[in-house]
């Protein structure tokens, strides 16, 4: 990956150099072997998304719309995995700093393709920017934790949804009013953390940008649930999720959700991060984790005891703004143990029979 980002370097234009020279220095910082698998992962992804778009950039046929576009929010996912990885910053808040990264990235493909309507890229592009300025404001850094941690949480939500609503198998008309909502939700939320603004313009930018993300996380759900639930075996459905749910919640969350189902080992070192789960068949799955030791470790769960635990970390109420497609995965197996089991998923269960 640096060699790739190396060679660009000398093809892109020169604003964009210290990008690139700056992306390389934090995907090369990422080898560490103590850096958790999730947020190596998220940034050699995102590092991926922006070299296609630099491509995209230096090509003589892209429009000059497209090409500023794309150069403004290169430079921004660069200046997000940067503040991910700054010393000192709390190790759930860099993972939550590269998720955002990672997923507003996502959106540059579809924002760089010349067959993208105008209206779909500036919505794309307004949301993944939204929510990258929420995770990189100085005020969001210095404020209270309360309030940074639902802050990030929220640019979470609204990179997930403009990732879901660049993503072309996403319906049309779902696509469309999903990306408006995250567009404003996304701007909003930013304006609820800029240090420039009175502490009074926060708080009215707060309210607003709650009732945004409740309207924006419901479009979303309209938009994937239109497809029905997929139609996967349970082991499928459990990984996927899983996966899903490891990427986007917070470690201590699914330690204190988890803990009665891992090894005694990991209990006692503690784990650093859930990195990731492989189908082991229907009844259980292969869990990948890094302990706090920096060992890597795997074990096998069985999926009617993960799933239920998996739930207790997810509400069903905020899991597609959370989790985005994935979240169809989650309550597949949901269905799937309570009909075939009657194990029970918490709320899940209830609102997979909605869907």
């Amino acid at each position: 990956m640096t060699a790739d980002l190396s060679g660009l370097k000398e093809r892109v234009p020169a604003d964009l150099v210290p990008s690139v020279e700056q992306l390389t220095t934090t995907v090369r910082a990422t080898q560490d072997p103590t850096t958790p698998p999730q947020e190596r992962g998220a940034v050699v992804r995102s590092a991926q998304a922006v070299s296609a778009a630099l491509q995209v950039i230096g090509d003589p046929g892209t429009s000059p719309a497209i090409r500023e576009q794309l150069t403004g929010l290169v430079k921004q996912v660069v200046a997000t995995l940067d503040v991910a990885g700054r010393p000192g910053l709390p190790p759930g808040e860099r993972s939550t700093v590269a998720f955002v990264a990672e997923h507003s990235a996502s959106t540059l493909r579809t924002i760089g393709d010349g067959r993208t309507s105008g209206d779909l890229r500036n919505d794309l592009a307004g949301a993944a920017s939204g929510a990258m300025a929420a995770v990189g404001s100085p005020y969001s850094n210095q404020s209270n934790s309360v309030e940074r941690a639902r802050v990030q949480a929220d640019a979470e939500k609204v990179s997930v949804t403009a990732s879901e609503a660049a993503d072309p198998d996403t319906p049309d008309e779902g696509q469309k009013a999903t990306a408006q909502s995250a567009h404003q939700a996304g701007a909003t939320l930013a304006r609820s953390a800029d240090p420039s603004a009175s502490d009074e313009e926060r708080k009215k930018a707060r309210g607003e940008a709650d009732e945004q993300i409740d309207r924006m996380e419901q479009k979303l759900e309209e938009a994937l649930t239109a497809q029905g639930l997929p139609d996967v075996p349970l082991g499928k459905a459990a990984e996927v999720c899983t996966n899903a749910v490891f990427d986007s919640t917070a470690e201590d969350t699914l330690g204190r959700n988890l803990r009665s189902l891992l090894p005694e080992k990991w209990d006692a070192e503690g784990v650093k991060d859930f990195w990731k789960s492989r189908d082991m068949g229907n009844d259980a799955l292969d869990v990948l984790t890094q302990l706090r030791n920096d060992e890597y470790a795997d074990a096998p769960v069985e999926v009617k005891r993960l799933v239920p635990g998996l739930a207790a970390s997810v509400p069903a109420d905020r899991i597609f703004g959370m989790l985005g497609r994935p979240a169809l995965h989650c309550l597949s197996a949901a269905r799937q143990l309570d009909h075939d089991f009657g194990v029970k998923s918490g709320s899940w269960v209830k609102k997979a029979e909605e869907v």
